[in-house]
Order: C-alpha cells, then sequence, then structure tokens
C-alpha cells in the first residue's frame, strides 16, 4: 500500500489502531518516495456522527487520486453491499470477529412493533427466515436504537437488521408467534464472509489465525472462494524462552468467578501477582476485572482483544486470567456453521489468549530473553503451549504456581458450564389456535367424563336406554 499505487480500503479491527497504522503507513510511503492520500474513517471523527458506513461510502465515491488509502474498521466495511467494493483493492488485517454475531430474543409483547419494522421472507436453509426492512417503514437511527432497547442483543439485531446490508435471519416465519403464550426466545443470526468481497480488484487477509477462526467456517459455508494460504514475515533470529504458569487444574468461567468459591480463585491470584510484583500487560473478563485493577504497580491494563496491537512490545511478562466460551446466544452459529462448543471456545478464548500473549517482547522475531506468561488453567497453558510451537516458538514450557493454594481447588461438576440443544419446539400461531381447540374439546370430554362417573359412584346414573322407535303414522 506505501509504494504500488492503487486505490485501497485498508481494515483494521479496531479504531486505536488506525492512528497508529495510518502513521506507519505515511512513514513507509515516504520513505520510498511516495505520497499516498491517507483517509481515516471511524466513529472517533468529526463530522462522522452521522454514519460511519455512510461516510465510508462518501470516502469511496470520491476517492480521485490514484494512490489513496481508505483506513476504517471491520464493522464498517462490513455494512457495505458487496458491489460497493468494486474496484477496490481490500486489505484487511486480523480476522473479522463480528462477522458472525447471533443470539435469542424475547418478542412476547414487543412483536407487533417488528412485524411493522421489518419483513419474513424463507431463507436458503429450512427453518430460518430473512428478516429485511418493510418498504416504507420510517428508518430508525442507532441513536434511537439504543435510548428505546434495553438489550445489547436486541440493539445489535437492530441495528445489523436496520442496515439493508446484512442477512439477518430468524427461526419464526412470523413475527406474531413469538407472542404465542410460553412460546421459546426468538433465535437469530448474521453470517457475513469475506465472500462479500469477491467484486473487489484484489484481496488479502493478514490473519495469524484464520485457518479454524469463524471467518474460515463462513467463508467455506459461503462457497465459491478459493483461499490461499501464504506465509509470511521472515523467519525468527532469536528464541525466546517461554515460561507458561497455570493457576487451576479446573476450567475457569464467568458462571464459576460469580460463585463464592470461584470469586476465592481470583483473590488468590491477584495476592499471587501483587506478591510477585508482577509489572508486565494483563486483561480479564471486565466482570472480574476489580480483583486485579490497581494492584500492580508500573504494569499495563490491556483488552482481551488485542490483535494487532504493536505498542506492547517492551513487555517480557503478562497475565490474562480470561474466559470466552460458549453461551446459548451461540446456538444459532453452532447449528449454521456446524460447530461444537468446543470450536467456539477454541476461536474465542483460545485465540483471543494467543493473539494477547504474542503483544510482548516475543513480537519481536529477534528477541531471546525469557517471557512469562500467567493463565487461569492448565487446559489454557497446554493449548497456548501448542500454539506457540506450531508458531515457531521452539523453548516454551508450562507450570504451575503452587504458591498461590488453589491447585486442587476442585470445581463441583454442577457448576461445569452444562451443554444446550440447539433444537427447539416451534408453533406458528394458527397451528396455536388448533391446539387450543383441540385441548377445549378435550377438556369437555374429560368433565362430561368425570360427571358420568361421579353418578355412577353415587348410583345415580341412568344410561341411554333403547333408543326410542319412531311414531307410527296414523291411518
Amino acid at each position: 500500500m506505501a509504494t504500488t499505487t492503487a486505490i485501497y480500503l485498508f481494515v483494521l479491527p479496531r479504531i486505536d489502531l488506525i492512528k497508529e497504522q495510518a502513521a506507519r503507513l505515511r512513514a513507509r510511503a515516504a520513505a520510498a518516495g511516495q505520497s499516498p492520500t491517507v483517509v481515516p474513517i471511524h466513529s472517533g471523527l468529526p463530522g462522522v456522527k452521522r454514519g460511519v458506513v455512510r461516510a465510508l461510502r462518501e470516502a469511496i465515491d470520491n476517492a480521485a487520486a490514484p494512490h489513496t488509502v481508505m483506513i476504517t474498521t471491520h464493522a464498517a466495511a462490513m455494512g457495505l453491499h458487496p458491489e460497493e467494493f468494486q474496484g477496490l483493492h481490500v486489505r484487511w488485517d486480523e480476522s473479522p470477529e463480528a462477522a458472525t454475531p447471533s443470539g435469542t430474543i424475547g418478542l412476547a409483547t414487543s412483536w407487533p412493533a417488528m412485524h411493522a419494522r421489518y419483513t419474513l421472507s424463507p431463507s436458503e436453509e429450512a427453518g430460518w427466515f430473512r428478516v429485511s426492512p418493510r418498504p416504507g417503514a420510517e428508518p430508525i437511527s442507532l441513536g434511537q436504537i439504543r435510548g428505546d432497547v434495553g438489550s445489547a442483543k436486541l440493539t445489535e439485531f437492530h441495528r445489523l437488521a436496520s442496515s439493508g446490508s446484512r442477512v439477518v435471519e430468524v427461526d419464526i416465519a412470523a413475527w406474531e408467534n413469538a407472542g404465542v403464550p410460553g412460546a421459546p426466545r426468538v433465535r437469530w443470526r448474521s453470517i457475513w464472509s469475506l465472500a462479500a468481497l469477491a467484486p473487489a480488484a484484489s484481496v488479502k487477509v493478514a490473519a495469524a489465525g484464520y485457518r479454524g477462526s469463524l471467518a474460515d467456517h463462513a467463508v467455506r459455508r459461503a462457497g465459491g472462494v478459493r483461499v490461499e494460504a501464504v506465509r509470511v514475515g521472515g523467519s525468527r533470529t532469536g528464541q525466546p524462552r517461554i515460561r507458561i504458569h497455570y493457576y487451576t487444574q479446573h476450567p475457569g468461567s464467568t458462571g464459576w468467578w460469580a460463585k463464592k468459591e470461584g470469586r476465592s480463585c481470583l483473590v488468590a491470584i491477584s495476592r499471587h501477582l501483587e506478591a510477585a510484583k508482577f509489572k508486565g500487560f494483563w486483561a480479564s473478563n471486565s466482570d472480574i476485572e476489580n480483583f486485579f485493577y490497581g494492584r500492580f504497580d508500573g504494569a499495563d491494563q490491556g483488552s482481551p482483544k488485542m490483535a494487532g496491537t504493536n505498542s506492547l512490545r517492551h513487555h517480557t511478562a503478562c497475565a490474562m486470567i480470561y474466559s470466552a466460551k460458549a453461551t446459548p446466544d451461540d446456538e444459532a452459529i453452532i447449528k449454521a456453521l456446524r460447530l461444537d462448543r468446543d470450536d467456539i471456545r477454541a476461536v474465542r478464548e483460545d485465540e483471543d489468549v494467543y493473539q494477547f500473549v504474542c503483544r510482548g517482547a516475543i513480537r519481536d522475531p529477534s528477541y531471546a530473553g525469557g517471557y512469562t506468561v500467567y493463565v487461569y488453567d492448565i487446559g489454557q497453558a497446554e493449548r497456548l503451549k501448542t500454539r506457540l510451537i506450531e508458531g515457531g516458538y521452539t523453548d516454551v514450557t508450562t507450570e504451575p504456581v503452587a504458591e498461590a493454594g488453589i491447585l486442587d481447588v476442585v470445581r463441583p461438576l454442577a457448576s461445569l458450564d452444562g451443554r444446550f440443544t440447539t433444537e427447539k419446539a416451534t408453533e406458528t400461531a394458527t397451528e396455536r389456535e388448533v391446539r387450543l381447540k383441540a385441548q377445549d374439546a378435550q377438556r369437555k370430554r374429560d368433565s362430561r367424563g368425570a360427571v358420568k362417573a361421579a353418578k355412577i359412584a353415587n348410583g345415580t346414573y341412568k344410561g341411554k336406554g333403547r333408543p326410542r322407535s319412531s311414531p307410527k303414522p296414523r291411518s
């Protein structure tokens, strides 16, 4: 992008990376005697409040300079229609994590509002129906969505369904079916694939964890895409000594950490890291960050989502107490992509841990010093070790932290994350009416039967007797 004249769309996972990569791009271009027009596009810029996707469309339409690089986020690029990539050279950094959102929403009383705003039509997959903005419906702004909707998942549903460019599907054929008493929550999903970039002049994706990612599964599901994997970057000139420390032999989860026993484990970990004078960078689930916040002088708190970050290379230690396992909200994606709970854990939790750990000093291919990692459990440690060795690191070991005193804590089986079913009993409003009529008829038959039984018991029951004969006609 820095040295070859073309019109590029550079897509990054987060806003904080745009400024960093824009500066790096300009420096590389200047060193090569080039001066491309660099156009950052994100919600933090003045004048973009009316919509990032709209601003991105305008930038594409107005890209007059032969050497232009527009830089935006995954979320913004996924808001474009496929034909809007026509002629662009797309350079995509990291796998698009937000490409496959899903969830469940309760619409027992609000289904009329859904009916007024969206139409439903059969999808390619049986049992799923595509959501489309109803012609003539009043457009809904993101501000209205956030101010009127309490559920984060419902907010995300409206944002995607209202865009008109994302395919959103639900598992009901008619909105009124959601209002049937006792009806289960409505499952929804939106699967965006890199296949949408087909009209682009060229596409290159740089992602260490692409194979096996949700984006990879989505591309395979979409079909019609040929993926060529090319290893980039030079080989390592130095081999760090990576020591992965773990605290427990049971897996963690936000549900477990909400319990008294799970919280005790977090307290023990925070005390150990504090006593060890931990000075690296750390992250955790937001629900548990207060167990660690402010305890480590000289340490940097980061986000669990750190893919692409280059600002932490000076650190030789990191700690990540984190869980990102499958939940019932993932049912729709698990079924659509033919995955299981372990697949979800691998593409979320294990990938996040790996990306986080690789933000430190070992990101430098010449680094050959020590590197210390802390994770919650032995399963995370062993999977991370395997991934690092596959990534070219040769000196990697795992070690338990006995000093924290929680290695032998047993997590009760009842508290482990249960399996959830991907099956759902469905009933339309018409089917409900038929069922209720049948139930009412059965209740009447049962009532008559009960009256008859009571009369028989009391000896007052009189049978129907012989049927009366028809009266003879008079002559």
